[in-house]
């Protein structure tokens, strides 16, 4: 008797399952796969009703029997047939996924490319609209200084001449660091020594560059990324993270660059710093690093330092490396 009120109870829930399937069929969009799970329920709650029958009715236990191990059967083929088509939507979903990878890295590659552009135009209208008038104002307060002049306006022109001497190195700053004309004409390392030889400034940390890189060219996008990280990481380093010692380690193993960025400063915790929007930021930089189908992986505590790796892969079919005019 419990045998019986068991498999009773067995045949209810199967239905109740194979309804529940068999309603869910809509809100799955008729997908095929769902179509065929929801009729392997049916079949099985179809099986456990005829090992019902065959308790109660012991005269024809062969036939019950056999057609419960075809409806088996019957079951196995279609679960077969449902996960193959199921692993068929899970590859579809993997495709639409790197399609939507590919196409992020397409876009941020664009915008990057229409941001150097930008930097390049307006660094050259400083250069060339700026550059030739304070060049001007100099030869004429320099003609100034070789007329006798009273000492007091003789001192005027001297500080004037200082101050103009000032804003040209100040002009040629800003359009370097708009457009970089290292990273342009020599390649990635000797823009980054630059940098580096610029930043040695009073009360500023040691900087240790290792690199095999010598004078060759990468692609635009990737020289121009990892320009920027590692200038915005230095400058993280000495302004916030009062590091005295940083380590920048940027080779070619060949199957592509790696890039192993450590400073001994104060650390921070990354949870925190995620959405700040402050300088790069962490975010930006990932964004970056990503447009490139590179990894990243930063590792900070409070009081042990900084340490990023970002390791970027060579592509096939790159564009051409000397292609840097944006």
């Amino acid at each position: 008797m419990p045998i019986k009120i068991a498999l009773f109870i067995s045949v209810l829930l199967q239905f109740a399952a194979a309804f529940i399937a068999i309603g869910m069929i809509r809100r799955t969009r008729a997908n095929i796969a769902w179509w065929l799970i929801s009729l392997g329920f049916l079949l099985m709650a179809v099986r456990r009703l005829f090992e019902l029958f065959i308790v109660f009715d012991s005269e024809n236990p062969v036939i019950n029997g056999l057609l419960s191990s075809w409806i088996g059967v019957a079951i196995s083929l279609i679960m077969l047939l449902s996960l193959m088509f199921i692993k068929h939507i899970f590859d579809l979903q993997d495709k639409l996924e790197e399609m939507r990878q590919k196409n992020e890295a397409q876009v941020l590659s664009a915008i990057l490319r229409t941001e150097e552009s930008e930097r390049l135009r307006f660094a050259k209208d400083l250069h060339d609209g700026l550059g030739p008038l304070l060049s001007s104002v100099k030869l004429t307060v320099s003609a100034l200084k070789r007329n006798p002049l009273p000492d007091r306006e003789q001192h005027l022109v001297v500080n004037a001449d200082k101050l103009i001497d000032e804003a040209i190195v100040s002009l040629k700053e800003i359009s370097n660091h708009l457009s970089p004309h290292t990273l342009m004409n020599l390649g990635l390392l000797k823009a980054v020594k630059g940098f580096i030889s610029n930043a040695k400034v009073p009360g500023a940390p040691r900087i240790l560059l290792n690199s095999n890189l010598e004078e060759r060219r990468y692609p635009f996008n990737t020289e121009v990324i990892l320009y920027r990280v590692i200038c915005e990481l230095i400058t993280n380093s000495m302004k916030h993270a009062h590091a005295r010692h940083i380590n920048i380690d940027l080779f070619d193993t060949g199957e592509g660059l790696t890039l192993d960025y450590f400073d001994d400063g104060q650390g921070f915790d990354p949870a925190l710093m995620e959405g700040k929007e402050s300088g790069m930021g962490i975010n930006n930089i990932r964004s970056r690093i990503r447009s490139l189908s590179g990894r990243m992986d930063l590792q900070s505590r409070q009081g042990q330092g900084t340490n990023v790796t970002i390791s970027i892969a060579h592509r096939q079919n790159e564009e051409d490396p000397d292609s840097y005019s944006g």
